[in-house]
């Protein structure tokens, strides 16, 4: 296996919301929906069986949040079939994690622990929070198949993961949505929604109002609730197309490669009618590999809000899949033919 690894400096990466600028965008073509709750110091008990190629979006279980901590899985003797799906899920996510710890981003994933919760009732996708001695240091999104088996979704580094409890709640207090106290006091509902990597996003109840939260960055997003409804079954009812490519069983890493991370709005090539750089897996590469900056685009909800995310590398495997480096709070890493139909790319 070849290893490219250069040296990269981590920047601040910007959720910016801005308003009529991108109406040259496709419009993006979700992939893969969930919904669930997060209940920090309750317990979260997997739920569906793997008897669907892709999640279904179904109606979200909401609970109370009693504290910032994150949710485990049921503590009480699962039933024969429960613990049977909890047994198959724990090995699937111990075989990424051990495949995917051999690479250098993802060494601290070496000899870790993982934590999985449902991304809600029906559904069938799961994420695994990768755990070393107790703390986040990456999470994967796995999806079950028609045969019983689990696809690999997309899949990330850093001590901020997809759905990370506690920097909603930071988050929250520094925006003045709930007072600190109030987030240990059980004052407020959090939903999580998946519908592809994208539109992956916290639902927040404080009593009054209704906030919906970037699930990686805890950034706010332009979502009123008065649309909230149609938002998510146009959401639901595209993400039921297309998956993630499914890995071989035998799939391994076969080649990374990392660059140095930039800032995507250095320039704004989407803005200057330049044309949108190719979208096969050979240009994407040959423009990485010769260290070329690459940008990656979407308007998930529409132009009042932009995506714009600097691509710093891909791991190819073994069954030629390619998973494309993008940093965003830690190194999420997307299917290239996921992020094909969800934007754009720019040089």
């Amino acid at each position: 296996m070849k290893i490219n690894v250069n040296r990269r400096r981590h920047g601040r990466n910007r959720l910016v919301l801005r308003a009529m600028l991108i109406a040259a965008l496709a419009a993006a073509a979700p992939v893969a929906a969930a919904a669930a709750v997060i209940p920090p110091g309750a317990v979260a008990a997997l739920s569906g069986t793997p008897s669907a190629a892709l999640p279904a979006g179904g109606a979200a279980q909401t609970l109370r949040f009693a504290s910032v901590q994150s949710a485990s899985l049921a503590l009480e003797p699962p039933a024969p079939e429960q613990a049977g799906l909890e047994a198959k899920l724990n090995a699937e996510a111990e075989r990424w994690i051990g495949r995917l710890a051999q690479e250098a981003p993802f060494a601290q994933w070496r000899n870790a622990a993982s934590r999985i919760e449902a991304l809600g009732p029906g559904t069938h996708a799961w994420i695994a929070t990768v755990l070393k001695d107790g703390r986040a240091v990456g999470y994967l999104i796995l999806y079950a198949a028609e045969d019983g088996s689990f696809r690999l979704g997309e899949y990330g580094t850093g001590a901020q993961p997809l759905f990370d409890a506690a920097a909603l709640k930071r988050s929250l207090v520094e925006n003045g949505l709930i007072r600190s106290r109030d987030a240990e006091s059980g004052s407020y509902q959090a939903t999580r929604h998946y519908f592809h990597p994208f539109a992956a996003m916290w639902e927040v109840n404080t009593g009054e109002d209704t906030y919906w939260l970037d699930a990686k960055t805890a950034e706010l997003l332009p979502i009123r609730p008065d649309g909230w409804a149609e938002l998510k079954a146009r959401l639901a009812s595209a993400s039921r197309t297309s998956g993630p490519p499914v890995p071989d069983a035998d799939d391994r890493p076969a080649l990374l490669t990392l660059n140095e991370t930039f800032d995507p709005y250095e320039r704004l090539p989407w803005l200057m009618d330049e044309r949108p750089y190719a979208s096969d897996g050979a240009k994407l590469k040959q423009r990485l590999d010769a260290k070329g900056h690459l940008r990656f685009v979407a308007t998930p909800f529409g132009e009042s809000m932009l995506y714009a995310l600097p691509v710093v590398g891909y791991q190819e495997w073994s069954s030629s899949r390619l998973d494309l480096a993008l940093d965003m709070a830690g190194l999420r890493f997307i299917p290239a033919e996921t992020l094909k139909d969800l934007g754009l790319f720019y040089r």
